[in-house]
């Protein structure tokens, strides 16, 4: 292998992030032609094809993926050096690509992104609400806010909050129906529910069938905001964490003290870029604001 120019790297690792050419020259500022070059030019000195096109995205080989780890050690190391040496932190800037739950993402990280941008207004915040947990291992996401815990080695996972869920109606839905006082009573009521594992919908149904009940599913949405909205407007019970709820002043809860279920939001980094001073920045900036609010999840 020949020697190759150390700062195509930066040129791999924005078409990495962004997925495209195009989109990566935006990130760098430069013509998307000059990405393309300088992208070629680093699998022409390495001897291997870093990207197989699908669709409209560039996709790792597993060349690709072998250079990535690597890649993102130097930047790692390039950074902390710039940091050190000049005496200051003047790296926190660039793209992030945040992965985050639909109901989460939107009533909860969105709108604290301009407070973390007066912070760092160096920073460019991707937010990406998905209905399943991010797979940061294929390069989906640079951090992740996630329901549960990542499992792989290579993922760094800090625990944010514990949430709280428990069953809501609206005002007029409760007021068409006789008073809930017992579990067995919600055998005889309807129910907005999610649509795959991810949801709470699901753990509901097992809970309610473990006591020998039915579970009356009227509607079906995929976005929590979708069930918010269908439950506010007296579609039947849905299952709310506090932060959610609160969004909408119709939402009462139903038996908060018998049916509750708890789960762990994480924020998952891949190790790889952990120590980046945007990332860092990023966990503290989201580690606060969890703690600050802590009540909402409860």
């Amino acid at each position: 292998m020949k020697d190759f120019n150390w700062d195509n790297l930066r040129f791999f690792l924005a078409m990495v992030r962004a997925g495209n050419p195009s989109a990566a020259a935006r990130l760098l500022r430069v013509d998307h032609n000059t990405v393309r070059r300088r992208v070629t030019a680093l699998e022409s000195d390495l001897g291997a094809r870093l990207f197989d096109r699908v669709d409209d995205r560039y996709a790792l080989t597993d060349e690709g993926e072998a250079l990535l780890s690597v890649a993102e050690s130097m930047e790692g190391h390039a950074v902390h050096a710039q940091s050190k040496i000049g005496g200051r932190d003047i790296a926190i800037g660039g793209t992030v690509r945040i992965g985050v739950p639909d109901g989460l993402g939107t009533l909860f990280i969105a709108p604290r992104l301009a407070k973390l941008r007066q912070i760092h207004p160096q920073l460019n915040i991707e937010l990406v609400m998905m209905s399943r947990n991010v797979d940061l291992s294929r390069r989906e996401a640079d951090m992740a806010i996630m329901i549960g815990e990542h499992e792989s080695k290579r993922i760094t996972s800090t625990l944010l909050t514990e949430v709280t869920m428990r069953l809501y109606a609206s005002s007029s839905y409760l007021a068409r129906h006789e008073k809930i006082k017992k579990i067995e009573e919600l055998a005889h009521h309807d129910f907005v529910s999610g649509i795959d594992e991810f949801d709470f919908g699901p753990a509901i149904d097992r809970f309610l069938s473990g006591a020998d009940m039915g579970f009356n599913t009227t509607i079906s949405c995929s976005s929590i905001v979708a069930q918010l909205k269908a439950t506010a407007a007296g579609g039947g019970l849905c299952c709310f964490a506090k932060f959610i709820a609160a969004t909408e002043p119709e939402l009462i809860p139903v038996l908060p003290d018998q049916i509750r279920f708890s789960r762990n939001i994480t924020l998952a980094v891949h190790t790889d870029m952990a120590q980046l001073a945007r990332i860092k920045a990023i966990a503290e900036f989201l580690q606060h604001e969890f703690h600050q609010q802590r009540l909402l999840f409860g």
